[in-house]
């Protein structure tokens, strides 16, 4: 336990364990592009074993896995087993995936930039508003004060009471 206090995980594995709320757009693509070369890589190894006659070399698998996943698919190679082309249709729900998540994070970015600004001023205008039922709540205060002398006292205080002004003299007509 002290080890894990002392090495905090990434990023990456406290959005998945939760003690984040959420990745930014840039950790969001980097684990796309990692999971993605991660199963290109995977997916390269298993079609030199499943068809080794097809893909002798690495490279020719990596090619293939790499036109498979982003959809492309040229046809210049194409697996011949059942267990082939299982991997091919993994590799192609993973490419589908892969790009269907970088437009989620495109969209995102965009919306909370939008939010974030409009946060902002959201914030200010709460603040505001605290500041205005504080200076509220002290005059009501003022005002229980007042009414509790008068309530003791049974009258207003005269000192307190203003007087209308009567004019003197009557204005020209």
């Amino acid at each position: 336990m002290k080890a894990m206090r002392r090495y905090p995980a990434p990023p990456l594995v406290q959005a998945f364990v939760g003690r984040r709320r959420r990745l930014s757009w840039l950790q969001a693509l980097g684990m796309v592009a990692g999971v993605t070369a991660l199963v290109v890589l995977v997916g390269a190894t298993l079609v030199t074993r499943t068809d080794p006659d097809r893909y002798p070399e690495f490279g020719t698998a990596l090619w293939w896995a790499v036109t498979t996943v982003t959809t492309v698919g040229y046809g210049d190679v194409v697996p011949a087993t059942a267990a082939g082309r299982v991997v091919g249709g993994a590799l192609m729900f993973v490419g589908i995936a892969a790009f269907a998540f970088l437009t989620a994070i495109a969209a995102s970015a965009i919306v909370v930039g939008e939010v974030g600004g409009q946060e902002q001023e959201i914030r200010r205008e709460e603040r505001e508003i605290e500041d205005v039922q504080q200076i509220i709540l002290a005059r009501l205060t003022e005002m229980d004060a007042r009414l509790e002398r008068i309530d003791r006292h049974g009258r207003v205080p005269r000192h307190r009471v203003r007087r209308r002004e009567r004019p003197t003299a009557r204005p020209p007509r």
